[in-house]
């Protein structure tokens, strides 16, 4: 494929965390014409000098200033529109997805990026579900795309270790288990979110439908048996153990706590690992909303298992 012939896909939050996997997996692919929407404020920091040495084209983009108009005008020839939003900035997309549709953008992936649930279990799954909502009212071309739960956020490391420090509510940090730890959820390895998009967002498959992401699906005790097993193989130990059991009944009460990280941790708590929600047979199921599975529809991308990616994560 020529440069001529490259889809402009345009990146909203491309110096996060998703936002950092999704333009490196575009890069990758070769396939595209990256452009990264920053807010003026950001447009002299070193995340985005980087992308520029990268060949990504910058545009001014404020989700929270600007009107539809203005966020139209940034989006004039955009093919693919890729929100990475922050969790506070989600409703902004009502307007960015009015804009994209102003300005002709083809195909509109809003700020998913979670696990599998159903309405009335997550606030912020709520929140995104209406996001979706308006997007199809308005006639927008879409795919909606979730990639289960991060690693990261569930493997259990010590306090230096840890990408979130302070961040109690994730079994990384607390080492807790939330109900019998035997329920399995579906987990991803934040770098390969990217490898699935490049080939998701090409694929007229995958047009006006949900896609569900994922490199492996796992219990909390198969978790730590993992983690158990990896260091032993490594000459080392595990020098960590499950803390508490934190039963039904507490995991229901703490999600009803007006600190929204509390909150809202707690929710995704009780949604995997007592509800079992987020499992990839859910997600197809047409309640979840019939996703698409993504493994089965790109069987040649290679992800990292959890015992992978376990090994890397107590080699450092």
């Amino acid at each position: 494929m020529s440069a001529t012939d490259q889809h402009n896909v345009l990146v909203i939050g491309a110096t996060g965390a998703t936002g950092t996997s999704v333009v490196d997996g575009l890069l990758d692919s070769k396939k595209y014409h990256v452009i990264a929407g920053v807010r003026p404020s950001s447009l002299s920091k070193p995340a985005v000098s980087k992308l520029r040495e990268r060949g990504v084209e910058i545009r001014s983009v404020d989700v929270s200033a600007d009107d539809v108009a203005q966020l139209g005008a940034a989006f004039q020839g955009v093919d693919i529109l890729i929100s990475t939003l922050v969790y506070s900035e989600i409703d902004s997309q009502i307007k960015v997805a009015d804009a994209a549709k102003l300005a002709g953008v083809k195909r509109f992936v809003p700020d998913d990026w979670g696990t599998a649930s159903v309405r009335g279990v997550r606030k912020l799954y709520d929140q995104k579900a209406k996001i979706q909502d308006h997007v199809k009212s308005i006639g927008l071309g879409y795919t909606f795309i979730d990639v289960g739960y991060w690693a990261s956020l569930l493997m259990p490391v010590a306090p230096e270790q840890s990408e979130y420090p302070g961040f109690d509510i994730v079994p990384c940090n607390n080492h807790h288990i939330y109900g019998s730890g035997d329920v399995r959820t579906a987990v991803i390895v934040r770098s390969d979110i990217g490898k699935f998009v490049a080939e998701i967002i090409s694929d007229e498959r995958t047009v006006n439908r949900y896609v569900f992401c994922w490199g492996d699906e796992k219990s909390q005790n198969e978790m730590w048996e993992i983690a158990r097993k990896v260091k032993a193989e490594s000459g080392g130990a595990l020098n960590l153990a499950p803390k508490a059991v934190i039963g039904k009944a507490e995991i229901e009460e703490k999600s009803k706590s007006p600190e929204f990280y509390t909150s809202v941790g707690y929710e995704y708590m009780n949604s995997m690992f007592i509800r079992g929600d987020n499992t990839v047979e859910n997600a197809k199921k047409p309640e979840y909303g019939g996703a698409l599975d993504a493994r089965e529809l790109y069987p040649h991308i290679k992800v990292l298992s959890l015992e992978e990616f376990a090994k890397q994560l107590y080699s450092k």
